[in-house]
């Protein structure tokens, strides 16, 4: 179990990493960086639905948001305002 965590908090300081780098090259880049204000939490929200109504695509909506999550988009923007 200790290993999977050690493997887990290795991706997490890999992903602020990169995050950190690339709103440092933008903050060096250009004078006026303008972010959008992605709700990730609402776009990543599940598509199984009820019994009722249950959800289409729902394999294809897990893949997205684990792919929308893995990428960090948060990471950026607090970044560069830090920087900034």
């Amino acid at each position: 179990m200790a290993r999977v965590a050690g493997l887990h908090a290795k991706v997490r300081r890999q992903r602020l990493d990169g995050a950190h780098k690339t709103a440092l090259e933008l903050v060096r880049a250009y004078d006026l960086i303008v972010h959008e204000d992605l709700r990730i939490a609402n776009m990543t929200r599940s598509a199984s639905g009820t019994l009722e109504a249950p959800g289409r695509n729902v394999a294809q909506k897990s893949g997205l948001n684990r792919s929308i999550l893995d990428a960090g988009w948060g990471g950026v923007p607090d970044d560069s305002r830090v920087q900034g």
